[in-house]
């Protein structure tokens, strides 16, 4: 059980890892390719759609042909992909290829990279669920959430590392990563019984029992990637930095934010054990608490302490909102949920930074606002009586932990 646990937090974070090592030098690309802010964005936006039209069939892949397999699919997908978009990045960037063809070449690749993006996560997720117990697995997910707080804090910093030598070695390190990866699942986790899986349930995302931990999971990466996005342009403008300074600060800032969600998720795998609901409503109310100290204050250091409760937030909404999704279903479905719960991620990427960006050209402050309104009424959602309370251990005693996958 603990190689099991062991080999879910490498993968993921490994797949995190290969993610996250290219995203500060997303806009220095961009502008050595000779794209518009609107060209990239639209790449990157591709990307995201196609990862969240992927999830959900992942995931329900997982259930019928093996965790194993699906892992081992998305990671040799994602190492064809990244293949394909680094050699096309490095045709730009030797100007063999530009303009419109270059862009065309670049949203299909990186299409390519979104599609198999979830299926590692899809599979991992169920795997998780697998082995463990009903009173076990929001700590279980806390794993899954660790791995991703790596990934997290430790890619950016060595993309930004690989930066200084070329542009194109953080594209071929999160290449070679995906195969390392791929090698990894294929010697450590155990291949299921032929069969075991023949007929995948399928799976409704509006169920009364599932639909609010789906929510929760749109707004909990909808929320991280408006604070990534208008959040780095709310803190310039509003302490007065200048571009050169606000680099660095804003790098703390975010470092925070990874170091505080790690932090947080060992602490509840080590220690608190809390339950999916519970982890929700804590996870709101350091949300509320770090936007209004965002909102409120006009110092950096108070700004590091509310990028430090958002990370807090993030590490409790993150496993809490996938443990409560895997509760809501029986054991045979979890990988169609696993899938969901990718999806839903996907969702909240894709929406917020259209959102953000322009309630931000209103006024640089009515994102944060939306924000904490959205927070207090997910709070209002899991505090009341409701569906989610009722249905919280619906499925237990449908629940075992199941030795292979």
């Amino acid at each position: 059980m603990k190689r099991i646990k062991s080999m879910i937090f490498v993968s993921i974070a490994l797949s995190t890892l290969g993610t996250t090592i290219i995203l500060p030098i997303i806009a220095p690309l961009i502008r050595e390719l000779r794209l518009s802010v609107a060209e990239g964005g639209w790449m990157i936006s591709i990307g995201s759609i196609a990862t969240a039209v992927a999830a959900a069939a992942w995931g329900t892949a997982s259930d019928r042909f093996g965790r194993k397999r699906v892992m081992l699919a998305g990671f040799a997908g994602l190492f064809a992909g990244y293949v394909l978009h680094t050699a096309t990045v490095w045709s730009g960037l030797a100007a063999t290829l530009s303009g419109s063809t270059l862009f065309l070449l670049l949203a299909a690749t990186r299409a390519l990279v979104g599609s198999f993006q979830p299926a590692v996560p899809a599979g991992a997720q169920a795997l998780m669920a697998d082995n463990t117990r009903a009173d076990e697995r929001s700590s279980g997910m806390a794993y899954i959430g660790a791995a991703n707080g790596v990934g997290l804090v430790v890619g950016p910093a060595l993309g930004g590392l690989l930066a200084l030598h070329g542009l194109i070695w953080p594209f071929v390190l999160a290449t070679v990563l995906c195969l390392v990866s791929f090698f990894i699942v294929a010697v450590t986790v155990p291949a299921v019984a032929p069969g075991a899986r023949a007929k995948a349930a399928a799976v409704n995302p509006f169920a009364p029992a599932l639909l609010p931990w789906l929510l929760a999971g749109v707004l909990t990466m909808f929320s991280i990637v408006t604070i990534q996005i208008s959040g780095g342009f709310y803190f310039q403008e509003k302490l007065g930095l200048s571009t050169a300074e606000t680099g660095p600060q804003l790098a703390v800032a975010l470092t925070l934010v990874g170091v505080a969600l790690l932090l947080m998720q060992i602490l509840q795998v080590r220690v608190l054990r809390w339950p999916a609901r519970r982890m929700i409503l804590a996870g709101a109310l350091f949300w509320v608490a770090g936007l209004a100290t965002l909102l409120l204050t006009a110092t950096a250091a108070a700004y590091f302490l509310s990028y430090a409760l958002l990370g807090i937030g993030a590490g409790l909404l993150i496993p809490g909102y996938m443990a409560g999704a895997s509760l809501a279903v029986p054991s045979d479905r979890q990988g169609a949920v696993a899938g969901l719960s990718a999806a839903a991620q996907g969702i909240g990427f894709i929406l917020g930074p259209v959102a953000s960006t322009m309630l931000y050209e209103i006024d640089r402050s009515l994102p944060l606002w939306g924000l904490l309104g959205l927070m207090a009424l997910l709070f209002v959602l899991f505090a009341v009586p409701s569906a989610v309370r009722r249905s919280r251990h619906h499925h237990a005693s449908r629940e075992s932990p199941e030795t292979s996958a």
